[in-house]
């Protein structure tokens, strides 16, 4: 009886999972730009209430002041970041011949030694090994020049299609941020008459708690370790510093990773070459970016997830296979729905 009970909720577990996994991969890009601007509204809201409530204005008025100001500022910033990181893409792609003439010639240098030493052990004649690896190294890369080469074409169209893609995701998110204006209460009303109302709310309630939870802490966390990574790098003449605060940000949101697997080495580097200032900068950095994490984590999220380290890179691993890039904010989401909905529907199984 026992063993029944327990494959029975294996399976059933097994059942909500897929149903979820599929849903993220089919239904949700269909879905998305419209639970984007439920989700922008729900934000928008206390604001919106305040003016009208406590200003007493009208609520054309509230609605109309809130989003312009919303669309305004977030434009804004957006277009700021963009044209920053476009810039330093720029100087990156201009500057990129004389960057690969520098560490090619220290990667040879290492690698001729690094031969010398496997002719000497192996007691070969010298320049073996490194004939060896320079014809290797030649056939990688005349085959990588031709595959961009021959690629080229697909690689600008695919970048234009993603550019057209992410346009019209915003307008549609614009579209149906003016359009709920209207039909907010609407909507609400219609979601608590319904027969599932009971079993939805707890499960969103949930959601907001957990998952919703760890999307919001997760970005704010990601923002604040940017500036402070890009404000570091900055001091430190880095012309780059926007776009290595954002990988560094991005990297410190793995999972057991952390910022300090690319700040730490950068440091070091600093330090044997004598530029104690720059290491000190690179060094409080990190320990800034420490204390951010763990310091909105727990404001924010205040443990909600209950997902121990491990089974979050397990969750981001198999997110990244199903979902692509995306699966790192999908996965763990995906496991916190599933339990959610396990955890709510379980006395019924």
């Amino acid at each position: 009886m026992h063993t029944r009970s327990l494959f029975k909720n294996i399976f059933i577990l097994t059942l909500i999972t897929a149903v979820v996994c599929l849903s993220f991969k089919y239904i949700l890009p269909m879905v998305f730009p419209f639970i984007a601007a439920y989700l922008f509204m729900r934000m928008l809201f206390p604001a919106i209430n305040f003016l009208i409530k406590k200003c007493g204005l009208p609520v054309w008025f509230s609605y109309g002041s809130v989003l312009t100001g919303f669309f305004v500022s977030a434009s804004g910033a957006f277009i700021l970041v963009i044209w920053l990181i476009c810039r330093q893409l720029q100087l990156l792609i201009n500057n990129f011949p004389v960057y690969y003439q520098l560490y090619s010639s220290l990667f040879y240098n290492c690698l001729e030694k690094c031969c010398n030493c496997i002719d000497y052990y192996l007691s070969v004649q010298d320049g073996t090994a490194l004939n060896f690896a320079n014809e290797k190294i030649s056939v990688l890369q005349t085959g990588y020049i031709d595959k961009i080469v021959n690629n080229a074409g697909q690689i600008f169209s695919g970048c234009v299609s993603v550019f057209a893609r992410v346009m019209m995701l915003i307008f549609i998110i614009v579209i149906s941020m003016i359009i709920l204006c209207r039909d907010m209460d609407k909507i609400h009303n219609a979601y608590a008459k319904s027969n599932f109302y009971k079993y939805l709310h707890k499960i969103m309630h949930t959601l907001k708690e957990t998952g919703l939870g760890y999307l919001k802490s997760q970005g704010i966390i990601i923002c604040a370790n940017w500036f402070v990574c890009s404000i570091a790098f900055m001091v430190i003449k880095n012309p780059y510093f926007i776009l290595i605060g954002l990988l560094i940000s991005l990297f410190d949101a793995l999972p057991v990773l952390g910022s300090g697997m690319i700040l730490c080495p950068v440091g070091i580097y600093y330090i044997f070459h004598n530029n104690f200032a720059y290491a000190a900068i690179l060094f409080a950095a990190y320990v800034i970016t420490i204390f951010v994490r763990e310091i909105l984590e727990a404001k924010l999220l205040g443990g909600n997830m209950d997902i121990l380290p491990f089974f979050m890179l397990v969750s981001i691993y198999i997110g990244l296979k199903i979902f692509g890039i995306a699966g790192i904010v999908l996965g763990p989401f995906a496991v916190v729905i599933t339990r959610t909905i396990y955890e709510t529907f379980s006395d019924t199984f």
